[in-house]
């Protein structure tokens, strides 16, 4: 008869099973982050081609060859001159070469599985120099949304207990393992749910409104609205830092509402509703600068080249450089236009531009150019409707999650 040890019937299949699930996790995730290198070599490595063949090194080489050429052929009765000879041929050749595969380039590039970027002569105008516009060969199909695949979670003013919101906010996903933090500003905490849509805990610890989230390097980041702070949590919900008091100098808040962070810029932006402009901080989150005179500053979204930030203006939509420099507005706000009440903003992988709108209960979609795709939802009660939707995101499934104060469906999922 086969012996078991104590310790396997102390532990449950539930946990047995929990246990497996987070191995398999574990192990799918360090290979992803190894694929996720070799793609970003591979990809350095393209651009560097990219830049190579049609930047200014493949006419600095032509300029050289061609100096060469005519250099030797100015010498006369060089006892050399067959070996010279042959040297104007191979350059011939090379010249021949380069241009040959620059036009290729030209004429064949938007064939290739990174699709170029469409205003590429706009924007070659405007900054002076080639940009690669690497897309995702995967984008989200908006327009078929109209029922979600799942809900969960629910609205009461009375009922503070797990899984129940008074008033939903902002949402962000752990990347690691696919957990979903949701900001519940009218219990001043943030609740936790997995993958699979189930309640796994909460905190709250000096929190007061929490009104913005985002999740970076195993940290989770939380503005206070009437706090007038942002605190640092850990993955498990314990505090680690806190910075900022109320007012307006550097590393003062009034009223900091969105959050993003973008690791390779080493910064923080924390958007400021009543002082009108967005604050930037280091990650050791000493002050660095802000871009001021922004009415009613809500929201704000990093990108790789852009700081996007979603205010009360009309257009609604600002977006600047690194440098913070304005580069355009766009997206018509008030009755009649293209959003009324704006209340939360997210880009998806492909670069649209994703709006709740407060007071028309639906969420809006817009392209990167500010060409509207699609809404979705109206207001109602029922599965696809909204009421006073705001928080925003996409998880790693690519599965659409949108908050609302709906009674029966806090947050769907499309």
């Amino acid at each position: 008869m086969a012996s078991f040890s104590t310790a396997q019937f102390d532990e449950s299949f539930p946990s047995q099973v929990e246990r497996v699930r987070r191995e398999i996790t574990e192990r799918f995730i360090r290979a992803h982050k190894v694929l996720h290198e070799r793609e970003r070599d591979l990809l350095a490595e393209l651009q560097n081609l990219v830049d190579y063949f049609t930047g200014e090194r493949m006419e600095e080489e032509k300029i050289q060859l061609m100096a060469s050429k005519e250099l030797i052929s100015t010498i006369q009765g060089n006892k050399s001159k067959e070996i010279l000879d042959q040297n104007v041929v191979l350059m011939d050749e090379r010249i021949k070469v380069l241009e040959d595969t620059l036009e290729t380039i030209r004429l064949n590039c938007k064939n290739v599985s990174l699709e170029w970027d469409e205003l590429l002569e706009k924007k070659l105008g405007e900054t002076g120099r080639l940009r690669l516009n690497l897309r995702k060969s995967k984008t989200t199909d908006y327009k078929n949304m109209f029922q979600p695949v799942d809900v969960f979670g629910r609205r009461s003013k009375k009922d503070n207990s797990s899984g129940v919101f008074y008033h939903l906010g902002s949402m962000a996903i752990d990347p690691v393992n696919n957990y979903i933090y949701i900001c519940d500003d009218g219990w001043d905490r943030v609740q936790v749910f997995n993958s699979s849509y189930d309640f796994v805990f909460l905190f709250g610890h000096k929190m007061n409104d929490p009104a913005g989230i985002c999740i970076a390097q195993d940290k989770v980041y939380v503005t206070q609205y009437h706090g007038c702070c942002m605190n640092v949590y850990s993955m498990r919900g314990q505090l680690l830092h806190s910075v900022g008091v109320e007012g307006k100098n550097e590393l003062e808040f009034a009223g900091p509402f969105g959050v993003d962070i973008s690791i390779d810029k080493n910064s923080i932006y924390i958007t400021e509703l009543p002082n009108h402009r967005v604050q930037c901080l280091n990650l050791d989150l000493s002050f660095n600068s802000f871009i001021l005179d922004i009415l009613g500053a809500i929201d704000v979204k990093l990108t790789s080249t852009e700081v996007v930030v979603l205010c009360y203006c009309d257009p609604c939509l600002i977006i600047y450089n690194y440098a913070h420099e304005l580069i355009r507005h766009m997206i018509t706000k008030g009755v009649g236009k293209l959003v009324i009440n704006p209340a939360r903003l997210f880009i998806d992988e492909s670069g649209n531009i994703l709006i709740t709108d407060y007071d028309v209960h639906c969420l809006c979609v817009f392209s990167h150019e500010g060409e509207l795709i699609h809404k979705i939802g109206k207001e109602g009660q029922e599965r696809g409707e909204f009421f006073h939707p705001r928080g925003v995101c996409i998880n790693q499934e690519g599965r659409l999650l949108v908050s609302s104060d709906n009674p029966n469906h806090a947050i769907q999922i499309f």
